[in-house]
């Protein structure tokens, strides 16, 4: 970006020497900026992507709708949901009467207002909700405010109502992601409230074909981890007694590598003679899925598949976390048995 100063003196010469140059166009630059933000969005650089969204917005006095819900979808990306709901409310007061506009910062507005909550008599659920009945009310042309409207319901343990939305919205759905979902929650609306783990399927080191599905009932522990991760290996020990103490009960580790390369992890499972599953997470679907971004990370999953312990990271006390709340979990698999 040229700085204000170049910016003056370039003034003064179109008008003192009449070049025939002309000021750039501000809805060309407003355009270009939205383009570089989208394009920063789609690689998940949601920081960079804000900061432009920002300078877009600045260049229409701080009024683009537009701009503003990207702004939103930014913030939203970054965690900062508080952020992104009330810069939906700034969109809204801009949106005049394009209905569809309306309903996106709607819909954006209750999806980060939902994330707010977190008990059932939440008013922010209730809000949540206002917002996504309000986009159904607006346009029949955006069928994932349903699905929004009846996980936010069952949340609030209105599950027939929220299951009479999902269903609503699996009559619309086709292919949509969320009909997968969708399904699920009909079937056990618990899981709409719970923190289940979502499903996974992979086949593991030793080519043994492992599923979230065929591990329910025993206590897992997914280990995030690779061998260019210092921690990671100082913490490798410690699993193997953790292992070994619990080898003759319902719990299981599973390994999940983000090598890059596949040798290293290969010679270090072999070296270490390391007991439990191991999974080379090459594209990073098991870290998207679980939301990993940093290693190590530690999930301890009950016996529902319910995600009962997360960690970041690692130091000689984890261990002792990760024993003492795996002892618990096992006690209660057991009693099931």
């Amino acid at each position: 970006m040229l700085r204000p100063f170049l910016l003056a003196w370039s003034f003064v010469a179109i008008v003192c020497l009449g070049s025939g140059l002309t000021a750039q166009d501000p809805a060309a630059d407003f355009e270009g900026k939205m383009k570089d933000a989208d394009a920063l969005m789609a690689g998940r650089q949601f920081e960079d992507a804000l900061r432009i969204y920002k300078a877009a917005n600045s260049l229409q006095d701080k009024k683009s709708a537009r701009a503003q819900l990207g702004m939103a979808r930014a913030y939203q990306g970054l965690g900062a949901h508080k952020s992104a709901a009330d810069v939906c409310s700034d969109a809204l007061k801009y949106v005049g009467n394009d209905k569809a506009t309306e309903a996106t910062a709607r819909n954006l507005r209750g999806i980060s207002t939902f994330a707010l909550g977190d008990k059932a008599d939440d008013k922010r659920w209730k809000l949540a909700e206002e917002d996504f009945r309000a986009v159904l009310s607006l346009t029949e042309a955006y069928p994932v405010a349903q699905y929004n409207l009846g996980v936010t319901l069952i949340k609030q343990n209105r599950d027939e109502e929220g299951i009479a939305e999902l269903k609503a919205f699996m009559d619309e759905a086709g292919r949509m992601p969320e009909a997968v979902t969708a399904k699920t929650y009909i079937e056990n609306p618990r899981r709409a409230r719970e923190n289940f783990a979502p499903d996974f399927s992979f086949a593991t080191l030793n080519g043994e074909f492992l599923t979230s599905e065929n591990l329910k009932g025993k206590v897992v522990l997914l280990d995030f981890w690779a061998t260019w991760c210092t921690p990671c290996l100082a913490a490798t020990p410690g699993l193997k007694k953790i292992q070994q103490k619990f080898k003759d009960d319902p719990f299981v580790i599973v390994g999940v590598s983000a090598d890059r390369d596949q040798a290293p992890w290969r010679a270090f499972v072999e070296e270490h003679k390391l007991p439990w599953a191991q999974f080379y997470d090459e594209r990073r679907m098991m870290a998207s899925r679980f939301k990993v971004n940093a290693y190590p990370t530690y999930i301890l999953m009950d016996h529902e598949g319910i995600m009962q312990y997360r960690q970041q990271g690692w130091n000689p006390r984890v261990d002792g976390e990760i024993e003492a709340e795996a002892r618990k979990l096992v006690k209660k698999a057991k009693a099931l048995q």
